[in-house]
């Protein structure tokens, strides 16, 4: 494996926010799982994370690429929040950057700042980032977390995510940034309210 694939799954392992993955129902269209395939998750995700950190542009290619990586296991939910925990701790460490990354990170940072007004060393900046990241960069991701046009779907990533930063974040306003960063949603399923903290204590507890 190339160093740069090794340190990315090892950032792989990390969580900035632990968030804990509810089994009962997953995003639409995706499972929560991966099918039966002798790759780990932990490995599919460093293959994502170093295909995005090496890319020059955001294309076809780049999304081909990306497609390559999950074509036996299709997109799932425990991959989509090992890419983004893995993206959230290298932005973190300030891991080198291709092209296309600078230019989702740049976009993505300067929608942040119109949408909450978040400077960088804002506590909720590097998350909303990485979701505005997966955004431009790999929106299948976006909905295998969870994340629905109209709102994050119960017992999924999504709606643990909301409900962490929902002093920060309201949902509304979460909508709006992900339409202006351009996201496109391929399932147009009424979405469930996010738990609240009592519902998230009780099932997790």
């Amino acid at each position: 494996m190339p160093p740069f694939n090794a340190i990315l799954e090892c950032l792989c392992m990390g969580r900035s926010v632990d968030y804990d993955v509810l089994e009962e129902q997953p995003a639409l269209g995706f499972p929560h799982e991966k099918k039966q395939h002798p790759r780990t998750t932990q490995s599919l995700a460093a293959d994502v994370l170093s295909i995005l950190y090496a890319a020059d542009t955001n294309d076809e290619h780049l999304a081909q690429l990306l497609q390559d990586v999950v074509r036996e296991t299709g997109w799932y939910e425990n991959l989509a929040v090992r890419v983004f925990n893995g993206l959230e701790n290298a932005l973190k460490a300030e891991a080198p950057m291709g092209q296309a990354m600078k230019d989702a990170y740049e976009k993505a940072a300067q929608v942040v700042a119109g949408v909450w007004d978040f400077a960088k060393e804002h506590p909720v900046f590097c998350a909303v980032v990485v979701l505005g990241i997966l955004v431009i960069l790999a929106p299948w991701a976006i909905e295998a977390l969870g994340f629905g046009e109209l709102g994050p779907i119960e017992g999924t990533f999504a709606a643990l995510w909301q409900s962490t930063y929902e002093g920060y974040v309201p949902a509304g306003s979460l909508f709006s940034f992900f339409q202006r960063l351009g996201m496109v949603w391929r399932w147009k399923k009424l979405a469930i309210s996010p738990l609240s903290p009592t519902e998230i204590h009780a099932k997790c507890g």
